[in-house]
């Protein structure tokens, strides 16, 4: 089969553009802007088939090629890692990258999966000395890869939450488990449930990471929470249930103008 065959194919199955893209560029290593001049080089029809099967059942393009490219880094995925959304990309370049600097600070990104933030905040902040830290010794496995393809120099650690995790940081930023585990809202059968369900109400992740936070800030250190929007309030009131006095907290919208980040800054230092 032809690639203009393959990419009609496509289209006929109503995959999205963005999809045959990723395939074409990643999988059969044809450019897709290139197309209308390599419409003719032959692809396999077992390879053809056998994609268009898995992205008919929803399965993400770019698990099928394993990686993506965000703001000039390549990310190595595979189903042991979420795939970077929207929203937080957008808070790591265009909310942190604007309003802080970073240069000189010890950042820890807590459940780093990808190594999505760790990453990006390296690439940002050159001087910031960043760790990332994860439950799943897999999803590190990918992260590990990103780092070395990517020549930036993060340490990666395998945590579950703060369990192993000894030092103190000036910021950590975290996009933990936060969806409730019977949701109808969520689908995403591919992705790993271990980095998207967090008990009954979503809550569980907060909960242990919450109680010992303290202990892992610096003096007025500041920290970064990615929420579900619907438990934004819940979020931030189970934090001042464990600190009353100590810090300011303040929610944070995404691009449609819900609640997204939960921003803690701490204003009283507690030993």
């Amino acid at each position: 089969m032809t690639a203009n065959d393959a990419f009609r194919l496509y289209s006929q199955n109503k995959i999205p553009l963005a999809d045959i893209k990723t395939v074409f560029d990643g999988v059969f290593s044809i450019p897709f802007d290139s197309l209308g001049i390599k419409g003719d080089v032959i692809i396999p029809d077992s390879l053809i088939l056998s994609t268009l099967s898995k992205l008919r059942n929803g399965y993400p393009a770019v698990y099928l090629v394993g990686f993506d490219t965000i703001q000039g880094l390549r990310f190595f995925l595979s189903e042991d890692t979420l795939i970077p959304r929207i929203e937080t990309i957008e808070f790591i370049y265009d909310y942190l990258a604007n309003n802080f600097n970073l240069n000189g600070k010890k950042v820890l990104d807590l459940c780093t999966g990808s190594g999505f933030i760790a990453l990006s905040v390296k690439k940002l902040f050159p001087q910031a000395i960043v760790t990332g830290s994860d439950i799943s010794i897999k999803a590190l496995a990918e992260a590990r890869k990103s780092k070395e393809y990517n020549q930036l120099d993060v340490s990666l650690i395998q945590s579950d939450y703060f369990s192993k995790l000894a030092e103190k940081y000036d910021v950590i930023i975290c996009n933990p488990p936060y969806i409730e585990e019977n949701s109808k809202d969520v689908c995403a059968p591919f992705e790993p449930s271990l980095a998207l369900f967090s008990g009954i109400d979503g809550m569980d992740s907060y909960r242990t990471i919450f109680k010992d936070l303290y202990k892992h800030l610096n003096s007025k250190g500041m920290a970064f929470f990615e929420l579900e929007a619907s438990n934004a309030i819940k979020t931030d009131s189970l934090f001042h249930s464990f600190y009353p006095k100590n810090f300011r907290t303040k929610l944070l919208k995404d691009l449609e103008g819900k609640n997204r980040y939960l921003q803690i800054e701490e204003i009283n230092h507690q030993e």
